[in-house]
């Protein structure tokens, strides 16, 4: 498994956020090899980075095939990054995960 992880700050609302990530979530879940989405909010006020989203792939041969999906150039393009100029993204292999409650 690989996290796809993005750590972003937000030119708009809060409105306008929640809207990006519904459109993530129909759009980029659809490619073949993502398998999740996760995204929040920072608890403390004045963090270096406002958002966290992430998108968990089955394998690493996913992230180059993710990265030139022309699904995912139109989203990155035309939707995040012209309101998401300030950002951090690292691809991370995930070596372990407990669930909550084990």
């Amino acid at each position: 498994m690989v996290e796809h992880l993005i750590l972003f700050n937000w030119d708009g609302d809060e409105e306008e956020v929640l809207a990006m990530v519904e459109e993530a979530r129909r759009v980029l879940l659809e490619i073949p090899g993502v398998c999740g989405l996760a995204f929040g909010r920072a608890l403390a006020p004045g963090t270096r980075y406002r958002y966290w989203l992430s998108l968990r792939f089955r394998g690493a041969e996913v992230v180059p095939f993710y990265r030139d999906h022309p699904t995912h150039q139109r989203f990155a393009n035309q939707v995040f990054r012209p309101k998401a100029k300030d950002r951090l993204t690292t691809d991370f292999e995930v070596l372990e995960e407990v669930p909550c409650g084990s």
